[in-house]
């Protein structure tokens, strides 16, 4: 996420090339975001992501050598690579409750994020480190590796696939065989007819267009105002240090957090945050700034992953992940892909004010929401 986007601005000097790349690691959740959920529902989940990493590794190792030869080379990179992902990200919100008990699934999420974004603040200053001291070619040479230790980790985790009393429409598997496409349906159907879960899912699809815009204005704030990949690896570590502090104290008010109020008032918080960046002038408060913006990020979306799980049952969780993640992945690559175009015409500070009132509006409305606040 550090060396994809500077392979690229570093051979167009485009803001909108760069936000292109970008938009091509969400994409593939637009196309196959659904069917993706359906196979996850269908097929052992575990096994799916592990073939998942063992794409994506062979993918990133052969990066630096695709780029010597063609730059439409590291799009089509990109863009498989993401496909992968697409199989992977929806399988770990559907696998997590397999782990553990209902009850305990909002700490489980609280300290599953909390690890993510360790690696995360370390993967991303020794990203910017290794790109601006040593080379693009090690750096992703790394990245791969990184994908066959998860591969080897999520083989070592021991699954207890626990069989759920009471209506059978609630757990394990329904009667009877339906194909594929009526899979599809049931899980879009049930994302659209649960009412709290429909309006979570409007909350969360509005809010994502000003989350995709912020990364490519983050990227390029770096780019033109700091040090590159270097100041780019220390901003996303410094929200990876917030989602840290955020996922902590989220674990330790597990059992006091009401989860609506946790969404709402998290992106309220980020849409602030978003705001900040141009307005503040030096990288340390930049950095400061978005350590705020990662603690509300994490209890944000640690409070919509753990409402998810709760109300979905076991044999529609892959399915009503993956169309959230279309959804959701599809809204923010629209935002990646306009705030990279307006980038090349329009001041910085102004988009991302825009970006920022984006996220903070329909929080603000959803707050006045009972469906939403009082979930």
């Amino acid at each position: 996420m550090v060396a994809f986007p500077w392979l690229v601005y570093s051979a167009t000097h485009s803001a909108l090339s760069t936000g292109a790349v970008l938009a091509l690691f969400t994409l593939p959740y637009v196309l196959f975001g659904a069917i993706a959920g359906g196979v996850l529902d269908r097929l052992d989940r575990r096994a799916v992501m592990v073939a998942a990493d063992i794409v994506r590794g062979g993918l990133v190792l052969a990066v630096p050598y695709v780029a010597t030869h063609s730059i439409a080379g590291v799009y089509a990179l990109a863009f498989a690579t993401s496909c992968a992902t697409v199989f992977f990200d929806p399988g770990l919100m559907a696998l997590l409750p397999d782990i553990v008990p209902g009850d305990e699934l909002l700490r489980a999420n609280s300290i599953l994020s909390a690890s993510e974004h360790v690696t995360e603040v370390v993967g991303y200053a020794a990203a910017g480190f290794v790109l601006f001291y040593v080379s693009t070619h090690t750096a992703f040479t790394i990245d791969a590796v990184t994908f066959g230790v998860s591969a080897v980790t999520l083989l070592a985790i021991t699954l207890d696939k626990r069989t759920h009393e009471g209506d059978p429409a609630d757990a394990g598997e329904p009667e009877g065989h339906p194909s594929f496409r009526d899979q599809l349906r049931e899980g879009i159907a049930y994302l659209a007819h649960h009412a709290g879960l429909r309006a979570n899912t409007i909350l969360a699809v509005t809010a994502v267009a000003g989350v995709g815009a912020f990364y490519p204005l983050t990227f390029l704030l770096a780019a033109r105002q700091f040090h590159g990949p270097r100041s780019f690896g220390f901003m996303e570590a410094a929200i990876g240090l917030g989602y840290i502090v955020g996922s902590l104290a989220v674990t330790a008010g597990a059992k006091r957090v009401r989860k609506g109020l946790a969404i709402t008032l998290g992106l309220m918080v980020m849409g602030v945050c978003y705001a900040l960046p141009w307005m503040l002038g030096s990288l340390p408060l930049v950095l400061a700034d978005f350590v705020v913006l990662g603690a509300a990020n994490a209890v944000m979306l640690i409070s919509i992953d753990t409402y998810v799980q709760s109300v979905v049952p076991d044999h529609l969780r892959g399915r009503v992940w993956g169309a959230r993640f279309t959804l959701t992945q599809g809204v923010y690559a629209i935002g990646v892909l306009a705030a990279g175009g307006l980038a090349a015409v329009v001041s910085l500070g102004p988009l991302f004010g825009i970006c920022g009132a984006i996220v903070f509006v329909p929080a603000l409305i959803g707050f006045f929401v009972p469906v939403v606040r009082d979930v």
